[in-house]
């Protein structure tokens, strides 16, 4: 009796390898668009809870409570560059600064997935007072595609303290011109 080999034949396997390559061709650019979307939701939500668990402590403890980008996650920085990370803190002397690291509530790391996150002009931070209201101009925080300058989504505090998510805003100027800040600038 003859015996039949078990295996693949070279053309089988070509076969099985063009095939593959076709589906990872036509799957790759879905499977990128469903991961940013995700990242933007993903950062989107960390920020709205940051800023709704700021509020509660400022109404809790009867303090002022900010919450501001960071480098560091030790100070807040000017700039209204916020990818790199932001801290929620109690700001009894209200100065816009921890006055210790006792003071940092919450620490939130770098965003990463391609993704810049930066403040609308003119206020770079959120600040909540003791009856849970945040003062001064409303703060929208605009999250943009590294690659272009489309935005994904925005955060708006308003001034009673409290943040909303636009999930297909228009385009924001914060975008049209944000580049990721190299490391070591601020």
């Amino acid at each position: 009796m003859k015996r039949r080999n078990r295996g693949f034949s070279l053309i089988e396997a070509l076969t099985v390898l063009a095939v593959v390559a076709v589906l990872a061709t036509i799957g790759l650019p879905a499977l990128t668009g469903i991961l940013q979307r995700t990242h933007t939701a993903t950062a989107s939500h960390l920020l709205t809870s940051t800023l709704s668990s700021a509020r509660s402590t400022a109404v809790m403890r009867r303090q002022p409570v900010t919450v501001c980008p960071s480098r560091d996650q030790q100070s807040c920085r000017y700039d209204g560059v916020w990818e790199d990370g932001w801290i929620l803190f109690v700001d009894a002397k209200r100065t816009g600064q921890p006055g210790s690291t006792a003071d940092i509530l919450r620490v939130v790391q770098p965003l990463g997935g391609n993704l810049i996150l930066r403040a609308s002009a003119g206020r770079e931070r959120a600040r909540f007072q003791p009856d849970g209201r945040s003062t001064g101009s409303t703060l929208t925080l605009s999250l943009c595609s590294a690659e272009g300058d489309n935005t994904l989504a925005q955060v708006v505090l308003n001034n009673w303290g409290r943040a909303r998510t636009v999930r297909a805003p228009a385009s924001s100027p914060v975008c049209t011109n944000a580049e990721p800040v190299p490391a070591g600038r601020t």
